[in-house]
C-alpha cells in the first residue's frame, strides 16, 4: 500500500485520498490568489480543508469552525469509543425506542432510505459483519453465516421525531455514510462564513465549493490497480464526490486480498467492482451510493446511481470503466 506522502510528492499539487482534487497551486500563486490549507486527523483520516480568495485570519476562523463540526459527527457516531451516542443506542438494541440527537437521526433516515433503494446493497447495520471482517482474518463460515443472518434480521425504525429502535440483533455501523455527512456539514459551516470557493477532502469523501475562479474544480480517480496514479479525470462545480475502492483497506491471506467493503447480503468482500466513484450534491448521499454502487457492480451500481439522481464513474472487475452520461470525465 503506497503511503500518503509519496503520494503527494510524485502528484505535485494534488490531495491524495481515494477521490484526489487537482489543485492549481501555480495558477492561484501568478493571480496573487490567497489560498490557506489546513489539515486534522479524524475519521480514520487526514482531513483537508483549503481555502481560495480568504483573507488568513478569516480562513483560519472557517476552517476551525468546520473541523469542530466534523468532530462533534466523529464524536458521536464511533463506535472505538465505548461512551459515544452510537455506542448507547447499540447497547439499548430490543429495549424499546431510544433518544437519539438530531443528526444521528438525520443519517439513520438517510441510511435506511439508501438500503431500500439499494435493495440492501447498503445498509446501516452492518457491524455484525464489519467487526469480523476488521480482525484481519477470514471469518469462520459459521460465525459468517451467523453475522450475515444478524444482518438480515436488522430491523432500524425512526419511530418518532428524535426516538429511534433498533432490532434485537441489530448493531449499527455509519462508517460508510459519516464521513461524507461530516463534509457536508463542514461545507454548511464554510458558507456561513462567508467562504465561496473551496475544497473539504475527507479520503474518500470530498466536496468542491463554487469553482476554481472560472474552471471547475479537477477530481482525479486513481487507478486501482496502481493507486499512486490518476485514471480519470473529473470536472465539477459546487458537487459532492466518493469513491470507494478495493485498495484502499485490505489484507491479503494464502495469496488472496479482502478488501473492506462487505456485501451485507453474502457476508464477503463485494467482487463487482474495483472503484466506484458517485457525484451528487450532497456528501451523505454520495458516501452511501458509492458504498452500495461498489457492492451492486460497475454497471447495476451506475443504474442504481442515476436511479436516485446521482451520476457514476466505475471499474468493473474486469478493468473497464464505464460513466453516468453527462458526467465530464476524461482518461488520464
Amino acid at each position: 500500500m503506497i503511503s500518503r506522502r509519496h503520494f503527494l510528492r510524485n502528484m505535485l499539487g494534488v490531495v491524495a485520498g481515494a477521490g484526489v482534487v487537482g489543485l492549481p497551486v501555480w495558477d492561484w500563486v501568478a493571480e496573487r490568489r490567497r489560498v490557506a490549507r489546513f489539515i486534522r486527523t479524524m475519521m480514520g483520516t487526514d482531513v483537508e480543508i483549503v481555502l481560495v480568495g480568504v483573507e488568513p485570519d478569516v480562513a483560519a476562523a472557517a476552517a476551525g469552525a468546520a473541523f469542530g463540526e466534523m468532530e462533534k459527527v466523529a464524536d458521536r457516531f464511533t463506535l472505538f469509543d465505548p461512551g459515544s451516542r452510537l455506542n448507547t443506542i447499540n447497547a439499548a438494541a430490543g429495549s424499546g425506542p431510544v433518544a437519539v440527537p438530531a443528526d444521528l437521526e438525520a443519517v439513520l433516515a438517510e441510511a435506511t432510505d439508501m438500503q431500500r433503494r439499494s435493495a440492501g446493497a447498503f445498509t446501516p447495520a452492518i457491524a455484525p459483519l464489519s467487526r469480523l471482517w476488521a480482525a484481519g482474518t477470514v471469518p469462520a463460515p459459521e460465525t459468517l453465516d451467523e453475522a450475515v443472518e444478524a444482518v438480515r434480521r436488522a430491523r432500524v425504525t425512526i419511530s418518532s421525531p428524535g426516538r429511534v429502535y433498533l432490532g434485537p440483533s441489530t448493531r449499527l455501523d455509519l462508517g460508510g455514510i459519516a464521513k461524507g455527512y461530516a463534509v457536508d456539514r463542514a461545507v454548511t459551516t464554510l458558507r456561513a462564513m462567508g467562504v465561496t470557493e473551496g475544497i473539504v477532502n475527507a479520503g474518500g469523501d470530498l466536496r468542491v465549493l463554487g469553482s476554481r475562479g472560472t474552471e471547475p474544480w479537477r477530481v482525479g480517480i486513481p487507478d486501482p490497480a496502481r493507486p499512486d496514479r490518476i485514471a480519470q479525470m473529473l470536472e465539477l462545480r459546487d458537487a459532492a464526490v466518493a469513491t470507494s475502492g478495493d485498495y484502499q483497506r485490505y489484507f491479503v491471506v494464502d495469496g488472496v486480498r479482502y478488501h473492506h467493503l462487505i456485501d451485507p447480503r453474502t457476508g464477503y468482500p463485494a467482487t463487482d467492482a474495483r472503484s466506484f466513484t458517485v457525484v451528487r450534491p450532497d456528501g451523505v448521499a454520495a458516501d452511501a451510493a458509492s458504498t452500495a454502487g461498489f457492492v451492486l457492480g460497475a454497471d447495476a451500481g451506475l443504474q442504481f446511481v442515476e436511479g436516485i439522481g446521482g451520476q457514476g464513474l466505475a471499474m468493473g472487475r474486469d478493468g473497464r470503466w464505464v460513466s453516468s452520461p453527462g458526467l465530464a470525465v476524461t482518461a488520464v
